[in-house]
């Protein structure tokens, strides 16, 4: 079945060498796989990322808007607020209960 120069521990020994190969180049493979899924992963976080960036300063522009002066101004006219009336203020006086002067 074999030639005379090729004994079954040469065979066997490109066996294993052939599977060697075969194991190093489909880890290789594999490793290609997992980085490509890696980056492609980055990526759509990134885009995420960016995306939640943009709502970020979206909302800090609409809480600005909604809490500016002129904002709050209207809803104060609107609730029946103005400016105040200082002839409608009135102080309680209370007299302390201690006549000491200590």
């Amino acid at each position: 079945m074999f030639r005379g120069e090729w004994d079954r521990t040469m065979v066997l020994a490109v066996l294993l060498l052939g599977m060697l190969v075969a194991g190093l180049l489909f880890l290789y493979l594999w490793q290609g796989t997992v980085l490509a899924r890696l980056r492609a992963e980055r990526a759509a976080l990134a885009l995420a990322l960016e995306e939640l960036s943009r709502q970020k300063l979206f909302l800090e522009h609409k809480l600005r808007e909604a809490y500016s002066y002129e904002v709050l101004k209207a809803r104060a006219e609107a609730l029946g607020m103005g400016p105040v009336d200082l002839s409608r203020i009135h102080y309680l006086v209370v007299e302390d209960d201690d006549d000491d002067d200590d």
